[in-house]
């Protein structure tokens, strides 16, 4: 089990940060996850993989002036 914005969601190993994004709604615009602390952006998201009960915070995409 991992934890997403605080959510319990279903682990699988081999699982990566694009396989959770495809498997949840809303998060069209989701550009960076922070990982167990670390900031992933969506250029390694196809390759970052998530460990067993790591903690994930989606950070939505922000524009502004």
């Amino acid at each position: 089990m991992i934890q997403v914005d605080d959510k319990p969601v279903q682990w699988s190993k081999g699982m990566t940060v694009a396989d959770l994004l495809e498997q949840m709604d809303n998060v069209r615009f989701c550009s960076v996850v922070r990982l167990n602390g670390r900031l992933v952006s969506s250029p390694k998201f196809h390759e970052t993989l998530i460990p067993k009960d790591a903690v994930i915070r989606l950070l939505p995409l922000v524009a502004g002036g």
